[in-house]
């Protein structure tokens, strides 16, 4: 075990239309905000309902002032002297809770912008671009700016079928091997290796609370290949991804599940067959994605700290205290913070790793 962290109590600043709310802070009973890679940003802050109001006894939050639909709604914390904001998005729903043995209580939830991608469904026909191309189209649609830095197969045609703007993105997104997400009012595409973030260290028996992580060989596999049919070049296409492409990702001395598999039972490939024309370089990116998905899970972990505002997801956590087979860094791709009266604030985080330290 290290040595003991230094014990904090940090209140979250509850932020309605840009003005930090007071009063809102001092009714907050209880908060989570949960980010992943998949989905969107998402806030539920639950707030004691009964005190004064304009003097006068009665319900504090069913009047539409301060907290409606559409207010805008964010959440930052402050544990080492830098307010860092966890939330910034807009209330979609208010629940009221009426419980016969406790306080009323007024529960709201809230979205980041990526709702307005989520709620809009189209069918239609990209010709000629490129993921990026498209998620600077779509960005511009929706009044946001795009920083899509992403080299990707220009596709003849990219149809877009009875899908939201937000799974239409993603979808792509994921068969080039990259991940969508919003920062502030700017839509951002990058390869998982290519985004800069920082890394936070955390010890096992200090900041780090709790841990459990586990390396697993039964969805790992040394090759992915994908065929399919060039209606260009009249020919077939297959197209294939293994190690080599995931060689820039492994530290020194690290083992990827591949090479585990490959040694500890047998050389396994998965084909993916597909039904529609496809270029050689769209099945390429198609293979590699495929493999680096997977290759990415071969160590998955979750765990949780004495709240941290700077997890989010896409930075790494540097992990030590765990022992020589899981120390190390990971990739964070799921964060949920969480505050009550009770146990103050947390933070829970799951990662990814493609590899593991060679035994010495």
């Amino acid at each position: 075990m290290g040595p003991l962290s230094t014990a904090y109590v940090a209140t979250p600043a509850i932020v309605l239309d840009g003005q930090v709310d007071t009063g809102a802070v001092g009714d907050l009973m209880a908060l989570v905000v949960e980010e992943t890679t998949t989905g969107m940003s998402w806030c539920e802050a639950t707030f004691g309902n009964w005190g004064m109001r304009d003097s006068v006894p009665g319900y504090r939050y069913l009047s539409g002032d301060p907290i409606d639909f559409g207010t805008a709604l964010a959440v930052s914390f402050c544990t080492d002297g830098t307010d860092r904001r966890v939330f910034d998005g807009k209330v979609s729903a208010v629940q009221a809770d009426y419980p016969a043995d406790r306080p009323v209580r007024v529960r709201v939830f809230a979205e980041d912008r990526l709702q307005d991608l989520r709620l809009t469904r189209r069918t239609r026909t990209f010709d000629e671009s490129s993921t990026a191309d498209i998620v600077g189209r779509v960005a511009q649609e929706h009044g946001l700016t795009a920083d899509a830095d992403l080299d990707g197969p220009v596709r003849k045609v990219t149809a877009q079928l009875n899908q939201s703007d937000l799974a239409f993105l993603r979808a792509l997104a994921r068969s080039d091997d990259a991940e969508l997400w919003l920062d502030d009012t700017t839509l951002r595409l990058r390869r998982r290796p290519d985004r800069d973030a920082p890394t936070v260290r955390l010890d096992y028996g200090g900041d780090l609370l709790s841990f459990s992580v586990r390396a697993d060989l039964a969805h790992q596999v040394t090759e992915v290949a994908v065929t399919g049919w060039s209606v260009a070049d009249k020919a077939a296409v297959h197209e294939s991804a293994d190690a080599l492409d995931l060689a820039a990702e492994l530290g020194p001395g690290e083992r990827s599940g591949s090479a585990l598999l490959a040694s500890a039972f047998a050389e396994r490939s998965e084909r993916i067959v597909r039904s529609v024309p496809l270029a050689a370089d769209d099945a390429r990116a198609l293979a590699r994605a495929a493999y680096l998905e997977r290759a990415r899970r071969f160590v998955c972990g979750t765990g949780t700290t004495a709240g941290d505002p700077a997890l989010r997801v896409g930075v790494r956590v540097a992990l030590s205290g765990l022992g020589g087979l899981f120390d190390g860094e990971y990739a964070v791709c799921r964060v949920r913070h969480e505050y009550g009266l009770a146990q103050g604030y947390r933070t829970e985080f799951d990662v990814e790793r493609a590899g593991l330290e060679t035994p010495r």
